[in-house]
This record gives structure tokens, C-alpha cells and sequence, in this order.
């Protein structure tokens, strides 16, 4: 798992990714103080018919 770190605020904001929501296509684990937030995002090469719609 890699990871960096950020002062903002006189706080850090930590960023891991690596080894975690193997099933996306990225995701990453951020840290701020008490709170800590799960992103994840996932990507198909081919829209699926009846699923896709435009925003």
C-alpha cells in the first residue's frame, strides 16, 4: 500500500491506496483528523445498453 501525507489546516490529510476495494478500478482511503472517507471510482471500456444515460 502506498500512502502520502499533507499538512493543511495544522492538521494532515493522509492519502492511502494499494490493497483496499480490489472490485473498482481505484480507490483510495483519506484521513483528516477523526474522519476518514472511502473513495472509489470504476470504468467500463463499452456502455451497456438500457444502463448509461447522460448527465
Amino acid at each position: 500500500m502506498q500512502s502520502f501525507e499533507i499538512e493543511l489546516g495544522g492538521r494532515n490529510i493522509i492519502v492511502e491506496h494499494g490493497k483496499m476495494a480490489k472490485q473498482a478500478n481505484g480507490a483510495a482511503l483519506v484521513r483528516y483528523g477523526d474522519t476518514v472517507v472511502l473513495v472509489t471510482a470504476t470504468a467500463s471500456s463499452a456502455p451497456r445498453e438500457g444502463v448509461d444515460f447522460s448527465l
